[in-house]
């Protein structure tokens, strides 16, 4: 036999015997107990505990909000896209609450030609005059002018409710928050005529435009009749 036959023969089987010992030594002792992968990857796999719980596991402490949330326009946006993998919580810690809603709510609400016509959309630069989001928006159920709700029902409740929705701007009881004006105690005809005027578009103002063509006239007189009574809180 020619010397260069042997040798190819010699290399053959050396190349043969190196990958029946690779295949002895390096492979994983469970491979293809049930087929063609590492059985132990099965139990390894189901080991580590889920990351993402889903709104369920919230729902147990945070019934409120999960009531909020599952009656609004936010309930296919599940409690971890914004708050982050529950994990191990509250074991592990409190989750993000979000800050600067402005960045996260664009991702969704920014307008873009892309985007279903169906998603309500913004122009950044010329929406509320950069405020927060959550300014008039509950960012559980984000709709304004939808059901007025507390945190325990989804039950409508009227002028308490409707308070509520200025109390980021003009303060709980109307005495203002920072740049904001005081309501408290002006009066209700003058009250009553604004929200008409915010309403109508006579007078501008990009957050309270869209909260007053929320309103009913019922609402703004309610509004106005209850800002008014709280005259005696303005003096003290």
């Amino acid at each position: 036999m020619p010397k260069h036959g042997v040798r190819l023969i010699l290399l053959l089987v050396a190349f043969f015997a190196s990958a029946v010992g690779a295949r002895y030594y390096l492979k994983a002792p469970s491979f293809y107990e049930y087929g063609h992968y590492r059985a132990n990857s099965v139990t390894e796999i189901a080991a580590p505990q889920p990351r993402y719980r889903g709104p369920g596991y919230c729902q147990t402490c945070h019934a409120d909000r999960h009531t909020e949330w599952s009656a609004g326009v936010h309930k296919v946006v599940k409690c971890e896209v914004c708050h982050g993998a529950a994990k191990e919580h509250p074991q592990s810690g409190k989750l993000v609450i979000p800050t600067d809603t402005v960045r996260l709510c664009t991702l969704c609400h920014e307008a873009m030609p892309g985007r279903p016509a169906a998603q309500p959309q913004i122009e950044v630069a010329q929406h509320a005059g950069g405020q927060q989001c959550v300014t008039c928006h509950n960012p559980h159920s984000p709709k304004i002018g939808g059901p007025a709700t507390t945190k325990a029902s989804a039950a409508p409740v009227g002028t308490q409710a409707l308070s509520a929705r200025c109390a980021g701007c003009h303060g709980a009881d109307g005495l203002g928050v920072g740049t904001f004006p005081a309501l408290a105690g002006k009066d209700a005809d003058y009250l009553a005529k604004a929200l008409q005027d915010y309403k109508s578009g006579a007078r501008a103002n990009p957050m309270m435009n869209t909260i007053a063509k929320s309103l009913s006239d019922q609402d703004i007189g309610d509004l106005a009749a209850h800002y008014a009574s709280l005259k005696g809180k303005a003096t003290q």
